[in-house]
């Protein structure tokens, strides 16, 4: 008669298919034997309550009932089963050692058997653990080994404390259950081994500390290694650390690679042993010979059980070498020696690498998880889809999308049942477990075929259905895809949005670890093909990797306006106040046109904007907008002006009939070194730039306010009509700072509108030097700009005007914005543009934070360093010094007497230190000779920053010319 133990059996003929042929639903109503069981089995059982049937045979990954139903085994016998029932080989190879005479077990004896058992098994092991490895046995089950593992560990460390993980599960007795993480089976014993101490285990969806993903994984190594760091902490350094690389019975939750490598670092730190306990996930399933393999470490001692046995009950540890604190006899047991088991398991593991299966595991787990993940986008139930390899899990939650008090999906434990219950019926054997028993967890043999992982698929999704899941409606699949991408209020949201910007932080705090130049040195044209390499039309990335990568690729080969060689332009280093502000900015993304947009927001610029009409000395009926910068601010002051004039010469309204017949006539002064948005201004305003009169300058850049009068007198003696004067506080290349008294005395003399542009040097208001912007309260409008000596991040300027009644030549009502009945203020009404970023918020901030007393200070340290600076360079022959510093600018140029063609000179240093990521320089012309510009603008900087800077310049002009 034939038998399981003929070698020659063909599986695939034992069933007439290689999956159960299922007609409705099979009928799961116990049998006898199943109710006999029940009368004499104590209550204790589990199995047969969640899976009542009662088996006859079983081959492969196939399972028949007394009844003759044919079920796909997706369970393995808890992962024990990794090549499947009755394989054949191993058949023959109980058969050939039943024949031989030798005992079924031999206590701890040595026998041929157990020789080519650990053979074999050593041969599986990583060679770094596997040369040096000593390999215990400990009994039949995988709690036997862990039993083991405790006593190794504590008598080798001499330490009494265990760490184990929320989610563990390491077996059911004292011991075990001591480091077990399931409340209600530990709800009922006492006397459970003591000292143990749980850790957060990452866990993508419930993280404990509502991060989630690589951010919680990283959290809870942080906790780990602070716990184990603070004297205070009121808990013992441990003897080991205990660990699934994949909890199991947990819920399948895989731990990432690097938070492993982390946890072995901490171990080696401290001196803790690291003790993986792979009883369930060892042996192949996880498309690693063992899970742990991927993060490319070694355990000091590893337990194994289960599959090592090739399906019969065996245990060991493997631990190294150097641990092997045992003394004869200190742990032994009975069936140390089960000679079966060692057939089996050489047998096994031999087969497992001959064909390949660790492979075949990797693959077919990941067109499983494939196929789980489709299903999870068509019904409303799964929460996630985890694992590694063939040992997957799928978490149910609430089909309605009800969420937990921390804001996760709500598991739902029953339906999960129901699920199970309705894939059985239907030929699919699958377990649950994890958090409120709501994950379905599949743990096939790894021989399982594509075939059997469709029919497994199939079942699944008709279970979900049939059990109380329902289809996503494409209308609600695709809101939920979009959900992702934006903050959302409640708990859950804003996790998300923390999750994200801790992400964001870390991966800055990154580059500025890095950063040692103040450009990275990438060539241009590599650097534009790297960017315009970037796929904007057909990713669909993680957010989290497109910040990493982001940072990597444009944030690391930015200019660093932190670094102290970067020094061209008047582009500050950002305060953090003013950094943090930006976050909420973004984050509350208030449009400041109207107060139905902007609420708090209209207050807060309205104060801001108040404080500083104040600190200008401008009047009780001052007012003023936030702008986007000087640009903005300077064609408002200007466009106000040329309405204002054209409604005092002859009532005409350009808001509504346009330009007048003698806009041609009217004309801006300013000096020739005014900043250039003058003439744009001029452009935009219609005017043309030929509307612009300059007036001479001074050696120190200063307009010559002696001839100002004299322009405007010529003007109008040629019929030209001047209706406006640019006072300058800071020009952009000296930092120079006109004679605003004088100008505001002719600008009444003449009647003109006086507009100052205090955009670089309006900060001096705060400083000891506000002398010297004497004059400027006089002024009928102002540019202010945040964004520079107020280290406010881009953009972030101001206008301000001595009368708000001059505001009205903007006005302009909208029946959906700011209506003419409203009685709350609408911010639009004095603004350019409509909508509007809350950029008051950053100065708002900055003035509780940092305070107006220490930006003064910091000005009146700038301005000192910055003639330092300049006798520095005057007193180093190979520098020309061009002018004396007014504000915080060092005009001057390189000069070789073997150079004749200082310009080229002076231009190429400039670009070749930039490229080079030497520095950041400024570049421009001074009475007609190229200059190079230092514009020294962070507080932070030392002297001796400065000489070394020099030095780098120096020798980079000694290689150029050389």
């Amino acid at each position: 008669m034939s038998t399981a133990f003929e070698v020659n059996q063909n599986l695939s003929t034992v069933f007439s298919s290689q999956t159960p042929n299922v007609n409705g639903v099979y009928d799961l109503t116990p049998d006898q034997v199943l109710l006999d069981q029940e009368k004499y089995e104590s209550e204790v059982r589990s199995y047969p309550r969640r899976l009542p049937i009662a088996i006859k045979q079983a081959y492969g990954a196939l399972v028949e009932d007394t009844r003759g139903q044919v079920f796909l085994d997706c369970l393995a016998g808890a992962g024990t089963l990794v090549l499947g029932y009755n394989h054949p080989e191993i058949n023959q190879a109980l058969k050939e050692q039943l024949d031989s005479g030798l005992p079924y077990q031999t206590l701890d004896m040595t026998t041929p058997a157990k020789d080519h058992f650990i053979k074999q098994v050593r041969a599986f092991l990583p060679e770094e653990l596997g040369e040096n490895c000593a390999i215990q046995f400990c009994g039949p089950s995988g709690a036997d080994a862990v039993e083991a593992a405790i006593k190794l560990a504590k008598q080798t460390t001499g330490r009494n404390t265990m760490f184990a993980f929320r989610g563990a599960y390491h077996g059911m007795t004292n011991g075990t259950m001591g480091m077990m993480g399931n409340l209600s089976t530990k709800a009922r014993r006492t006397g459970l081994m003591s000292d143990v101490h749980f850790m957060p285990f990452p866990y993508n969806i419930r993280c404990p500390f509502g991060l989630g993903g690589e951010e919680g994984a990283r959290a809870s190594i942080r906790y780990i290694e602070r716990l184990l760091g603070d004297d205070e902490a009121g808990i013992m350094k441990p003897a080991a650390i205990i660990v699934e690389p994949v909890q199991g019975e947990g819920g399948v939750v895989p731990a990432p690679a690097f938070w492993l490598r982390e946890l072995r670092r901490i171990c080696d730190e401290h001196g803790i042993l690291l003790i993986f306990d792979e009883v369930q996930c060892g042996v192949g399933k996880t498309g690693y010979n063992f899970a742990f393999e991927e993060a490319g470490i070694i355990p000091d001692i590893l337990c194994l059980s289960k599959a090592i046995g090739g399906g019969l009950p065996m245990s060991l540890l493997v631990f190294k070498k150097e641990i092997d604190t045992w003394r004869a006899g200190e742990h032994t047991g009975t069936f140390r020696g089960n000679q079966l088991a060692m057939v089996s398991g050489a047998k096994a593991l031999e087969i497992i690498q001959r064909d390949n299966l660790v492979e075949h595991a990797n693959i077919a787990g990941q067109y499983l998880r494939m196929g789980l993940e489709k299903i999870q986008s068509r019904v409303n139930c799964i929460a996630e889809v985890r694992g590694k390899g063939l040992m997957l899990g799928v978490e149910i939650k609430n089909p309605q999308g009800e969420l937990n008090k921390f804001g996760e999906p709500q598991a739902d434990g029953a339906l999960t049942l129901r699920i199970q219950r309705a894939a059985l019926e239907r030929g699919l054997m699958v377990e649950k477990g994890g958090r409120e028993g709501s994950v379905i967890r599949f743990l096939p043999p790894i021989i399982i075929s594509y075939e059997q992982i469709d029919f497994a698929l199939r079942v699944l999704e008709e279970a979900i259905l049939a059990a109380g899941g329902g289809e996503k409606v494409p209308e609600a699949e695709n809101q939920a895809a979009w959900k992702k991408h934006f903050i959302h209020t409640g708990y859950q949201g804003s996790q998300q949005f923390s999750k994200v910007m801790n992400h964001t932080t870390a991966a800055m705090k990154s580059i500025f670890d890095a950063v040692q130049a103040p450009y990275s040195g990438m060539d241009p044209l590599q650097l534009e093909q790297a960017i315009y390499a970037v796929d904007l039309d057909h990713k669909n990335a993680l957010l989290t990797d497109v910040i990493s990568d982001t940072a990597e690729l444009v944030a690391k080969n930015s200019i660093i306006v932190q670094h102290p060689n970067c020094i061209a332009h008047l582009h500050t280093p950002p305060l953090l106040s003013s950094v943090a502000a930006e976050a909420m900015i973004g984050a509350l993304n208030q449009s400041m046109d109207s107060w139905d947009q902007s609420s708090a927001a209209t207050y807060v610029e309205q104060r801001v904007i108040d404080w500083m009409c104040t600190k200008y000395r401008l009047g009780d009926l001052a007012d003023g907008v936030f702008t986007s910068g000087g640009t903005q601010s300077n064609q408002m002051g200007l466009q106000l002006a040329r309405d204002w004039i054209a409604d005092k010469l002859s009532g005409h309204s350009i808001q509504k009939l346009g330009l007048p017949d003698y806009a041609d006539k009217l004309r801006i002064v300013c000096s020739e070194n005014a900043h250039f948005t003058v003439q744009k201004s001029a452009y935009w305003m219609g005017l043309g730039e030929k509307a612009v009169l300059t007036v001479d300058t001074l050696p120190n850049g200063t307009m010559d306010a002696s001839r100002l009068a004299g322009v405007i007198e010529q003007a109008k003696a040629e019929g030209l009509i001047p209706f406006a004067v640019v006072g300058t506080a800071g020009t952009t290349d000296h930092g120079a700072i006109d004679d605003l008294h004088t100008i505001a005395d002719v600008a009444e003399q003449h009647g003109l509108w006086m507009h100052v542009d205090s955009a670089y040097g309006g900060a001096l208001i705060l400083s000891s030097h506000a002398e010297r912007l004497s004059g400027i309260e006089r002024a009928r409008s102002i540019t202010v700009d945040f964004h520079k000596l107020f280290y406010q991040t881009i953009s972030c300027g101001a206008f301000l005007v001595k009368d708000k009644a001059d505001f009205k030549y903007l006005l302009h009502h909208a029946d959906y914005l700011n209506r003419e009945h409203d009685t709350l203020p609408n911010l639009v009404d004095k603004s350019l543009s409509t909508t509007r970023r809350f950029d008051a918020l950053k100065v708002y901030m900055t003035m509780q934070s940092v305070g107006p007393v220490a930006l003064g200070e910091m000005y009146d340290h700038l301005i000192q360093q910055t003639q330092q600076v300049a006798q520095l360079i005057d007193n180093d022959p190979g520098y020309e010094l061009l002018s004396q510093p007014s504000l915080s600018t060092v005009l001057f140029r390189a000069v070789h007497p073997a150079v004749t063609d200082l310009d080229a000179l002076n231009q190429k240093v400039r670009l070749e230190a930039l490229t080079r990521g030497v520095a950041v320089l400024g570049e421009t012309v001074i009475n007609g000779q190229t200059a190079m510009k230092l514009t020294i603008l962070n507080p932070c900087l030392d002297i001796s920053d400065f000489e070394s800077l020099m030095e780098k310049i120096t020798q980079l002009t000694s290689e150029l010319v050389g």
